[in-house]
């Protein structure tokens, strides 16, 4: 047993276990993995027709159906479309429909059977870690082991605002998402949890049943400052830099957490590492221009920075760029199709083959 600074109690065979889930983390972190992002807050341009579940229901079967190994549905309780961290949308943009995040994914999980489930990325001040971890419990056991928590500080001020939830300064965002993810990971391995934190605490808390996933369900961190990596090198299995841009920049920045991993001797290759980016396919260069136009104004971005974040082209075209992102070290795309269903099968046809 080893005694933490909060005075809590660890089982040495649990970080032991874990020191042999870290080699098999290993092994799978290096298999190039493809998941589907599930449009709870629809598509851009904004013109396009808003999904309805049945469509999110079709869309997550056809994923499986066709060999992608995961389905992921964000986090927001206004719609994101047109916002970034550092100024909000206007209101039409934000009160543009957008479904609640995990009931969408706990719905799916009843219609699926392989596909794993996971979030772009789960928002650490909408639930209390705690309760967290119990709906995580429950899905994972639900879903026959298939749930990957992905949880991130969060970004977009006006959410908190508007639905009266607190906000806090980064610093302390960044504080809580570490508490949290210690507090979850506690929850899900000790028979009684005591946690006594600076935002957080359990006494005497049990989590029955627990995950079926041994020693616990794989956590991914979402995000690029930083304070994020440091987190990541410290108490995380995955990391979704999400639109962090060219592969030279992904790269930049996978150099950097590399150097937190090896200030603590943490093998950077058990680290599964994602990049997000919307799927444009076309094959003349006309077409590709018009719908990235219409993108990159709903975006608030610029067609420039677009192209550079996304992946836009024919399918051979595509899967070179995606390459590109291999080469540097990402090893699991999130990929943000439009509405038709048919790209989800070329890309598998057509891309995927030639990406690793």
């Amino acid at each position: 047993m080893s005694t933490h600074r909060d005075g809590s109690v660890e089982n040495l065979s649990i970080r032991t276990g874990n020191r042999r889930w870290g080699d098999s983390l290993a092994q799978e972190s290096k298999k190039i993995t493809f998941g589907v992002r599930i449009p709870v807050e629809g598509w851009v341009p904004i013109s396009t027709p808003s999904p309805d579940f049945t469509y999110f229901l079709r869309l997550a079967q056809t994923a499986e159906r066709l060999g992608y190994d995961f389905i992921l549905v964000a986090d927001h309780l206004l719609n994101w479309i047109g916002s970034t961290p550092k100024k909000a949308a206007a209101t039409q943009y934000l009160a543009l429909g957008t479904y609640e995040s995990w009931t969408t994914l706990s719905a799916l999980a009843a219609v699926t059977e392989k596909i794993k489930l996971s979030n772009i990325v789960l928002c650490n001040l909408f639930r209390a870690p705690s309760l967290l971890a119990k709906m995580a419990s429950t899905l994972d056991i639900i879903s026959g082991g298939r749930f990957v928590l992905s949880m991130g500080a969060g970004w977009l001020r006006e959410e908190c605002r508007r639905y009266g939830l607190d906000w806090f300064p980064y610093e302390e965002r960044i504080e809580r998402l570490r508490e949290g993810i210690q507090v979850i990971r506690k929850l899900w391995t000790e028979k009684r949890a005591d946690f006594l934190g600076k935002h957080y605490r359990l006494e005497n808390a049990v989590l029955e049943p627990k995950p079926i996933t041994k020693p616990h369900p794989p956590i991914w961190l979402g995000g690029a400052s930083d304070s994020i990596m440091r987190i990541v090198a410290e108490e995380g299995n995955g990391w979704d830099l999400g639109l962090a841009g060219s592969p030279e920049a992904v790269k930049a920045r996978i150099d950097r957490m590399n150097e937190y991993c090896d200030k603590i001797s943490r093998r950077a290759d058990s680290i599964k590492l994602s990049h997000s980016c919307m799927v444009v396919l076309s094959d003349t260069k006309d077409c590709a221009v018009n719908l990235v136009k219409a993108k990159a104004r709903d975006l608030n971005t610029t067609m420039e920075s677009f192209m550079g974040r996304h992946l836009v082209g024919s399918p051979s075209h595509i899967a070179s760029r995606m390459n590109e992102y291999v080469d540097v070290g990402v090893r699991h795309f999130t990929l943000y199709f439009d509405r038709d269903l048919r790209n989800l099968d070329r890309f598998a046809s057509e891309v995927i083959p030639q990406v690793g």
